[in-house]
């Protein structure tokens, strides 16, 4: 008998354990979302502070307005260039790529300017999202507009 009531708490136990790591994973992705999500805001708002308090020292982005790889440090600068705002068409999708990485993905809308030229259309965004002094920060960030549909 006390093999038997052994071998069920086991199987209790056993079954807690990923419930307890799916809870952890849903409070790593909310913490990733909210922070992604200020990004966001810090570029629309141009507050080069908090764009900087949110990506690390080492930051790329990768768009079709900046023609080139860009440093966190150029973005803002290139601030009083940009000028848009963001509509998500999409959930983002996050995949954790370990205890410290994870990468975001979604398709949204830009409506607005850069150095002047128009800067509309749906694009994809990546994002590559990683753990620095206790918090989540954008360390990589792609843009890849989209053709429009015939």
């Amino acid at each position: 008998m006390r093999i038997l009531a052994a071998m069920f708490s086991l199987l209790i136990l056993a079954g807690a354990l990923p419930a307890g790591a799916w809870a952890g994973e849903v409070q790593t992705i909310e913490a990733i979302d909210d922070a992604a999500g200020r990004l966001d805001e810090a570029f629309e708002a141009q507050d080069a502070e908090a764009i900087k308090a949110l990506t690390t020292p080492d930051h790329m982005a990768v768009t079709h307005y900046y023609n080139e790889p860009t440093s966190v440090a150029q973005q803002i600068a290139s601030l009083p260039d940009l000028k848009y705002q963001q509509t998500n068409l999409s959930e983002p999708a996050i995949t954790l790529l370990g205890s410290e990485a994870a990468m975001r993905r979604f398709t949204a809308k830009l409506e607005g300017t850069y150095k002047g030229k128009p800067l509309t259309g749906t694009v994809y965004v990546t994002q590559i999202m990683v753990m620095g002094d206790g918090k989540w920060l954008e360390r990589f960030y792609q843009v890849t507009q989209l053709k429009a549909a015939p």
